[in-house]
């Protein structure tokens, strides 16, 4: 099982997810461990990856609502299956 670790500073991550406030201005480890093991992985499945890979980091500090963002994406990649 591979196992990803980074240290993060927290405001990144703060755009992204609800953190406690006692964790702002504050440096973060960040452990990703996959939650099953994969198995047969189609092209479909490749594809989704992929787009989902593209969506990972960061989102920049903008005037738009959780709610914009999620739409703008969702239209962005309504196309694949």
């Amino acid at each position: 099982m591979e196992v990803v670790r980074k240290y993060v500073d927290a405001s990144s991550l703060m755009t992204i997810m609800t953190l406690p406030e006692t964790f702002r201005n504050r440096r973060l480890e960040v452990i990703v461990l996959p939650t099953e093991e994969q198995t047969e992985t189609s092209k479909n499945a490749f594809d989704i990856e992929s787009a989902i890979q593209s969506l990972v980091g960061s989102v920049p500090y903008t005037d738009m609502s959780l709610s914009e963002i999620r739409e703008e994406r969702l239209q962005k990649y309504e196309n694949i299956d």
